[in-house]
């Protein structure tokens, strides 16, 4: 593998981890059945398509014990925003809600894509490392419009929210 494909898939594989620490954070005390799992480096846990196939998006969150698919994630690179990758985005997206994160600069790149090729995402976010830190910053770019509750003035919305709230944040 050449020197700068080793790098790029040494980034891709650390950004999979660091994202799924600081937004897939499972279980916890609010949704303790739910676990995480990334499948970078390692794989560590499938999706089964309806045709019978086992595919790995990059982050994968399911309901335990039952494993029962949650939220997925999937993590691009700058060289990874491509038409040829959101094919495999749609198909994800058919398996569970999926959650793309795409570096810093890319988003709308991303957005343009998934509006082309039909890609129904939950959100887009974006990532980077910052300068000097080991410590990575992702910012919510795109989240679809969840329903009415989102337009209920203040503590109408506000309650709305936490009665229909059954989804997680990530």
């Amino acid at each position: 593998m050449p020197a700068r494909t080793a790098s790029r898939e040494v980034l891709h594989a650390q950004a999979v981890q660091d994202i799924a620490r600081v937004r897939f954070a499972y279980p916890n005390e609010r949704y303790p059945y739910f676990k995480t799992y990334t499948n970078h480096p390692e794989r560590t846990m499938g999706v089964r398509t309806p045709r019978g196939t086992v595919v790995y998006p990059d982050i994968v969150v399911v309901q335990d014990p039952e494993n029962i698919v949650k939220i997925l994630g999937e993590v691009e690179t700058a060289e990874t925003v491509t038409e040829d990758e959101a094919h495999e985005w749609r198909l994800f997206a058919e398996l569970g809600p999926l959650y793309l994160y795409v570096p810093t600069g890319y988003a709308e790149e991303a957005q343009r894509l998934c509006k082309k090729m039909k890609v129904p995402v939950v959100g887009i976010r974006t990532w980077r490392y910052l300068l000097g830190m080991d410590e990575i910053e992702v910012e919510d770019y795109y989240t679809t419009w969840s329903g009415l509750e989102d337009l209920a003035p203040g503590p109408i919305g506000r309650i709305l929210k936490r009665y229909l709230e059954t989804k997680p944040t990530v």
